[in-house]
């Protein structure tokens, strides 16, 4: 039995229409940070609906919007909890977006606008006892802006044989440090994302074996730097640069207009991502709404 929506929310449909290419800076679109988020929006939405329309589980997930906000839920997941908001607006609709997610074990992380246009959004969320959460670098450059990273590190970079992709949902998922007993499912949704021709996977490789994969998200003529993770033994060896080099490298070769990623503020990958050209657009502070039960302690 699939999850009722709250009164005045709508849902997604399948084949809602991803975010508009012809709004990217320089085409009198959003300002970048807007852009960036908006993407990455896109990008969650695209997995989930994947995963609901042909995953194990698609009753467990609901894609919905209040207005301009995405708002995405997955009870099996919590990282896909979020709250997509790229304007102030919703600091109006809170009560709208805590009952989308009432009753889920993870609650949500709200994504806002850049630090200096959320004071509203901040005070909200201190009324309703929601919590600081991370604090997210938008970062986008146009291809002439990127420097490339030189060498591999010792690092074979190259794209998963058809064999080789659930290798690579596993090193994905060992790289971000998912629950181990939730990678039996976690595979069976994800090995749909491999049918999606938007999407591109490559792997690193030292000495034979799986060290990190990176992932590309392409929306027309923009690329995302949608996911790349370095598995824990590898770490600090110059991995993350090598799939860095590589990503940014197929993005020129495909001729993209813009290049857009995220990553925590004043991380590794965020100090690898402005190395290599990309420029840090603005910052989001996120709010978390606690699961039920922490949200009684507070």
């Amino acid at each position: 039995m699939s999850m009722p929506f709250p009164e005045g929310l709508r849902p997604l449909s399948s084949s809602a229409q991803v975010y508009p290419i012809s709004d990217v800076p320089g085409n009198n679109g959003p300002p970048a940070p807007m852009t960036a988020l908006l993407l990455f929006a896109s990008y969650d939405r695209l997995r989930l609906q994947i995963y609901r329309e042909h995953g194990p589980c698609g009753e467990r997930i609901k894609v919905g919007s209040i207005g301009s906000v995405t708002l995405l839920r997955f009870e099996d997941v919590g990282y896909f909890n979020r709250v997509y908001a790229p304007d102030e607006a919703v600091s109006e609709q809170l009560a709208e977006v805590e009952a989308f997610y009432d009753g889920s074990p993870f609650g949500c992380e709200l994504i806002g606008p850049t630090n200096g246009s959320s004071c509203r959004i901040d005070r909200e969320c201190l009324r309703q006892r929601w919590v600081p959460g991370e604090r997210y670098a938008w970062l986008a450059a146009p291809p002439a802006m990127i420097a490339l990273p030189e060498g591999t590190n010792g690092f074979e970079v190259r794209p998963p044989g058809e064999a080789e992709r659930e290798l690579f949902l596993l090193a994905y998922l060992r790289g971000f440090e998912a629950n181990t007993e939730c990678v039996p499912a976690a595979v069976q949704n994800m090995r749909h994302l491999f049918k999606c021709p938007d999407l591109r996977f490559l792997m690193a490789f030292r000495a034979g074996r799986p060290a990190g994969i990176g992932m590309l998200y392409f929306a027309g003529k923009v690329a995302v730097l949608c996911a790349g993770a370095t598995l824990p033994e590898y770490r600090r060896q110059g991995c993350h640069t090598a799939l860095l080099r590589a990503r940014l490298r197929l993005a020129v070769e495909q001729d993209c207009e813009n290049i857009f990623s995220w990553a925590a503020a004043r991380g590794q990958s965020h100090a690898n991502m402005e190395r290599a050209g990309l420029q840090t657009v603005g910052i989001t502070a996120a709010w978390r709404l606690p699961a039920d039960r922490e949200r009684r302690r507070c």
